[in-house]
């Protein structure tokens, strides 16, 4: 049976997942939402099981009665000095008797089918397919230990699923159609869910492994080689290089979707990009955002109608909620707030109610798609990830409470700048010391007013309250190299000394 058949199979969201009944959404979510408490979560999950020991599951009969449910966050997954295991609570992990108790007649009776007919060990290596895992993918945070969240079989089939959903929606699928990835080779969930999307597409794909792997020379003769129609990757390093691409006059026209992940996508880069592309002889292409997190072990897509349709959920694997960030109160739709996850499915790891720190701007809609008509659940393309260190959402800076996605957009939508660095740190390295604020940057060309500085200073002031106490301007080769565009997984776009201050001053004094 074809995977798609399989998720069929599941009941009446995955047999017509982008057209769900809108009268009859939140019933189907929340029997598929009951149906995982009872038959996953509370017999098989350690973290869970003890949090809900009391828990009526049949109370869960519409979208407001999720307030019962307590939120679970980073800090509940991530492992630290103290508890390195931490992660392993978060995992099924069902025995001979827990299964047993879970299972329907239906099911018994299915089971000693298969025993009778295959035997015993055919019904073990059955369990192990769906609940043993296989893999596992990792997210660093503000912590020192990575936090490990696991894989089963089933879920990698899932991620399959929604890599074959996400071509759907882009309209990858075509047997000309080919597919190039910059992604690092990672145990991180970009990668492997762009490997998801060219094989359940059955698309082919070269998956570069980026600047660290093949150089960004490699790259750029096997997009022109390959002639590739889609092109995907984290946007600072895609950016940097069709840049380069075009500047050498490589032949780079073939390439029509250019679809971006790990990373905030603006309005300001998207058409950067685009005129690149177009300079270089695209016809029309396209640039889309995608949005996934290690915790969810799946991915996102916009379709191509435009940054306005916002990320297309898969209604029988997810719930979404925005909540108000202070309150935790759930948010009518297209309210501004935080978005919390809720997988309906899936094996391994898994969170329940899920504050993600990533803060919607606009909120969620359950409005048919103006661009494409899928029924879905969306929300909004304009996140602020608050909870990615390396974005640093929401810092206080002279005391001054500053979202420096803000700034970021700013530096990145700028037609003066063409590479950035945001470096915040204290003064003399002083841990006692205030706070300053140093922008590097390389300019998009030569042509430049005399007040560069004092232009950008200015608009960095307007926008965020905080002049830099520092603008520094560099060469693009040096600039790529403070960046580490070549040799990170990811650019640094962002550096925080003012931790390393401290600890450095707190060592000292111990001593």
């Amino acid at each position: 049976m074809a995977r798609s058949g399989r998720w069929a199979a599941r009941g009446e969201l995955s047999r017509n997942w982008s057209q769900p009944d809108p009268g009859r959404l939140e019933q189907l979510q929340m029997a598929l939402l009951r149906k995982q408490l009872k038959e996953k979560i509370l017999p098989f999950h350690p973290h869970f099981r003890n949090l809900l020991s009391d828990f009526d599951v049949e109370s869960l009969q519409g979208y407001d009665d999720l307030a019962v449910i307590p939120f679970s966050s980073k800090s509940d997954v991530a492992p630290t000095a103290e508890a390195p295991d931490r992660p392993k609570n978060f995992v099924l992990q069902p025995d001979q008797d827990s299964i047993r108790k879970v299972l329907t007649p239906f099911q018994k009776a299915g089971m000693m089918w298969t025993a009778l007919r295959h035997g015993k060990e055919e019904v073990r290596r059955r369990l192990g397919t769906e609940y043993r895992p296989v893999q596992a993918f990792f997210t660093t945070g503000r912590t020192a230990l990575p936090t490990s969240f696991f894989l089963s079989r089933y879920d990698l089939d899932v991620l399959h699923e929604c890599g074959r959903r996400m071509g759907e929606v882009i309209g990858v699928g075509s047997p000309e159609d080919r597919l190039v990835s910059v992604f690092p080779y990672a145990p991180h969930l970009a990668f492997w869910q762009v490997h998801g999307v060219g094989l359940a597409n059955e698309v082919f794909t070269l998956h570069t492994g980026g600047g660290r792997a093949m150089g960004t020379e490699g790259i750029l003769r096997a997009l022109e080689k390959m002639r590739p129609s889609h092109l995907t990757g984290i946007p600072g390093y895609v950016y940097h290089l069709i840049r380069q691409g075009v500047e050498e006059g490589r032949d780079l026209s073939s390439i029509e979707v250019v679809f971006l992940g790990g990373d905030r996508v603006t309005a300001g880069y998207r058409e950067k990009l685009a005129s690149l592309l177009k300079e270089n002889g695209s016809k029309d292409p396209i640039v889309i955002s995608v949005f996934g997190f290690t915790e969810s072990k799946k991915c996102w897509i916009e379709c191509p109608g435009g940054v306005e349709t916002g990320f297309h959920s898969y209604p029988d694997f997810d719930l979404f909620e925005v909540v108000d960030p202070e309150t935790g109160i759930r948010l009518p739709d297209e309210e501004t707030g935080e978005l919390v996850y809720t997988p309906l499915d899936g094996r391994g790891s898994l969170i329940m109610r899920y504050r993600t720190g990533d803060i919607v701007n606009g909120g969620m809609t359950h409005k048919p798609c103006p661009a494409c008509g899928r029924t879905v659940p969306r929300f909004s393309s304009d996140l602020s990830r608050a909870s990615n260190q390396t974005d640093m959402s929401l810092t206080k800076i002279k005391g001054t409470l500053v979202n420096l996605n803000v700034i970021t957009d700013l530096l990145t939508d700028s037609p003066l700048v063409d590479e950035w660095q945001v470096v915040l740190s204290k003064r003399n390295d002083d841990p006692l010391d205030v706070d300053e604020m140093r922008i590097a940057v390389s300019l998009a060309t030569d042509q430049q007013p005399d007040n560069i500085d004092d232009i950008l200073a200015s608009q960095i002031q307007h926008a965020s309250e905080v002049r830099p106490s520092h603008m520094e301007f560099l060469a693009r080769d040096e600039m790529l190299q403070r960046l580490g565009m070549e040799t990170q997984l990811k650019e640094k776009r962002i550096v925080d000394l003012r931790e390393e201050v401290g600890s450095d001053a707190t060592e000292g004094s111990s001593k």
